[in-house]
């Protein structure tokens, strides 16, 4: 699992706002899309990256313009990966760096193309090992006699 390239998953693409758009406009489009996060994009290249930690820790409580620039919240030069990175790769980046979302670009054209999130790896998880993740015991220690479920 670990090895397989990450394009053996099914990604969505990301939800990309262009450099410059307010605040405001972002918001609305997470809100409509029901997005966690959105790419910042010039000339169809990420440049910056805005996630819901960014609004939580950048924007909520404090006195802000919500007609700025996204790009004056937004965390920029987002590190990226490639379909042909491994599944293994991604997770370590993740873990390695405290990210919950990676953008994969297109090595030739350089445009973001899907979004690899934690979610991804729990959904795929789930799908290649369907008996083991549904019978696991409510407690991570916790040893079971007998599967649960019917």
């Amino acid at each position: 699992m670990l090895s397989d390239k990450i394009r053996a998953l099914k990604l969505s693409r990301p939800l990309t706002v262009e450099s410059g758009t307010s605040v405001r406009e972002v918001i609305r489009k997470v809100q409509q899309q029901g997005a966690g996060c959105v790419l910042v994009s010039k000339n169809n290249h990420p440049v910056g990256i805005m996630t819901e930690r960014d609004v939580l820790m950048k924007m909520v409580a404090r006195d802000v313009d919500y007609d700025e620039p996204v790009d004056t919240f937004m965390t920029p030069d987002p590190l990226t990966m490639t379909p042909d990175d491994t599944i293994g790769e991604a997770i370590s980046l993740m873990n390695r760096e405290g990210f919950r979302n990676v953008p994969i670009i297109d090595p030739a054209s350089g445009e973001a193309i899907a979004l690899f999130r934690i979610q991804d790896v729990i959904d795929y998880l789930a799908e290649a090992y369907p008996e083991k993740v549904l019978n696991l015991p409510p407690m991570p220690h916790q040893l079971l006699a007998t599967p649960e479920g019917a």
